[in-house]
């Protein structure tokens, strides 16, 4: 039980039931952001006709208004996949013995307990979204388009969205139902042909003859802002592969002691689709968000994840289990555990292996995703 109750804890201390409130003021700030935008007022005054409208659904419903003010049919997309408040715009079950809620680290094969706090979690959901969260949101649409007032209710338009696409992949997911007009689209931004890096880049990695290691941990967490103690962690766990070349996104300048300075290249931004195609590329340690790990599979690279938010938690257990990278939460992060971790995917082909595996099964599609 105490186990299954830390799982609930997220880097900040919050319990679940505070984070998922957070969530929807996250979202209302989402939608103000909109509102107060220039641009935002100028586009609706330009009359304009649309035939379709899509609409992202992370707890910003308030702009599927934008469907009623077009008169447009409504598509909604969600950039992580299925949830309970997407499910519902469809009709999609959802059970919660087998479909793990997002934000949770449990996989489709869930103990007892597990279970339980996985079905409290979706029923958490069903009773604050109608009394906390649509209300808000309805609010939010009446400020934006004051004709709403005499429109159906946002829950209506909720329940006339026509189709739902989700950014995700059977791969890199579990077993699940859909409904007819739920859609998996997972890869849809794989560029079809790869970009050419820049020569400084292409080059340092060609040189990489021992290979090369891709460190990233996303757009919202700065490696320069951490923690003295996780940054020393990262910088640290590299000691055992002192031939390797190392790429760090970040903002400031970093020192890898092990490596010496030519060995090391730091950028603010990478192409990282670009970088994970180049064949010299042995491992990325990234923070598992889903388009880094839808990307990691397309491109047939083993991970080392650090987990910090929401659905990275969920998206490394799978990722273990499917056996093409090590999961080292951020909670628990230190330099032995992730240099552990990084010993045990570069020194053992399995790892690698089962990479490519999974690549070519995410590879394996009718049509493209974007198609």
């Amino acid at each position: 039980m105490a186990m299954a109750k830390d799982n609930f804890i997220d880097m900040n201390g919050k319990h679940f039931w505070e984070s998922t409130l957070l969530s929807y003021s996250i979202g209302a700030d989402y939608v103000n952001w909109t509102m107060s935008s220039k641009n935002f007022q100028n586009f609706l005054k330009s009359e304009q006709h649309f035939d379709v409208v899509i609409v992202e659904t992370v707890f910003s419903d308030a702009l599927f208004g934008f469907a009623k003010y077009f008169d447009a049919p409504l598509i909604a997309i969600n950039s992580f996949g299925s949830s309970k408040w997407t499910s519902d715009l469809v009709g999609s079950p959802i059970f919660a013995s087998y479909v793990p809620f997002k934000n949770h680290p449990f996989t489709d094969r869930m103990t007892f307990w597990q279970r339980m706090y996985n079905s409290m979690a979706f029923w958490f959901e069903e009773l604050t979204m109608p009394l906390y969260f649509l209300p808000k949101q309805q609010q939010l649409m009446e400020e934006m388009f004051p004709e709403a007032k005499n429109w159906p209710s946002l829950d209506e338009i909720r329940r006339n969205v026509s189709l739902v696409l989700l950014n995700t992949h059977s791969t890199l997911g579990t077993p699940r139902p859909y409904a007819p007009n739920m859609i998996e689209v997972g890869g849809m931004h794989i560029q079809k042909e790869i970009d050419p890096l820049p020569l400084r880049i292409q080059t340092f990695l060609d040189e990489a003859k021992d290979g090369a290691i891709l460190v990233s941990l996303g757009s919202n967490i700065l490696l320069s802002k951490l923690p003295k103690h996780h940054l020393d962690a990262i910088v640290n766990a590299f000691r055992s592969y002192p031939n390797y070349r190392i790429l760090i996104k970040c903002d400031d300048p970093v020192v890898i002691p092990s490596h010496n300075e030519r060995d090391v290249l730091v950028e603010s931004w990478f192409n990282q689709q670009s970088i994970l195609a180049h064949e010299n590329i042995k491992l990325f340690v990234t923070h598992a968000g889903l388009l880094s790990i839808t990307e990691t599979v397309h491109y047939g690279k083993p991970v080392v994840g650090i987990p910090v938010v929401n659905d990275q938690h969920l998206n490394m257990r799978l990722v273990e289990r499917n056996g093409y990278g090590i999961s080292v939460p951020f909670e628990i992060l230190t330099g032995d555990k992730l240099s552990s971790a990084i010993d045990r995917v570069l020194s053992n082909s399995s790892y690698s292996e089962q990479a490519k595996l999974i690549s070519d099964r995410f590879r394996d599609q009718p049509l493209p995703p974007l198609e």
